[in-house]
């Protein structure tokens, strides 16, 4: 896919593509994420990301990238980094949940929950071993609107290394 064909991908995402993560949902994997992590990339981090100033404001090196900035998580990756944090486009998780096990790194996902259900997914997630953060809320993604998203989200993790696959956390 060139530049172009992403960008033009990326313009025509679905309506849900652009709800960027508040901080607590950000706070609640910081006693998840593993000790020798120094080095975090962001694939998707807009100007404002909440993901970039938690992890900075908890001593984590964040690297950036968006595919406005001509960095497709796609075709980009940085040099160094020690796992992968990231809210993708909804409308392209399949891409980005197949890249990042290309990738073969750490990485945690907030996705919805309903991104459990399919064999495609089902598939790919027995092959390459899923682990969930479940929030015991749903997360407000829209602040001005003062009331929390209609879908639950998750975080999707790999490489992780939790005590267990499927992990209930209270808020």
């Amino acid at each position: 896919m060139s530049l172009l064909e992403a960008k033009k991908d990326f313009i025509k995402r679905g309506s849900f593509d652009e709800l960027y993560t508040p901080e607590e949902a950000v706070e609640m994997l910081i006693p998840f994420i593993p000790k020798n992590v120094k080095t975090i990339w962001e694939c998707t981090a807009i100007k404002e990301s909440k993901i970039v100033k938690v992890l900075k404001e908890y001593g984590y090196k964040v690297i950036t990238s968006h595919i406005n900035n001509d960095k497709d998580f796609f075709k980009y990756e940085p040099k160094e980094y020690d796992m992968i944090i990231t809210n993708p486009p909804y409308s392209l998780k399949d891409k980005f949940l197949e890249r990042a096990f290309q990738l073969n790194k750490p990485f945690m996902f907030l996705l919805p929950i309903t991104t459990l259900e399919g064999k495609k997914r089902g598939k790919m997630f027995n092959e390459n071993k899923i682990q969930l953060l479940i929030p015991n809320k749903r997360f407000n993604f829209i602040p001005e609107k003062k009331k929390s998203a209609w879908f639950q989200t998750s975080w999707f993790c790999s490489k992780i290394k939790l005590d267990k696959d499927i992990n209930f956390i209270s808020l």
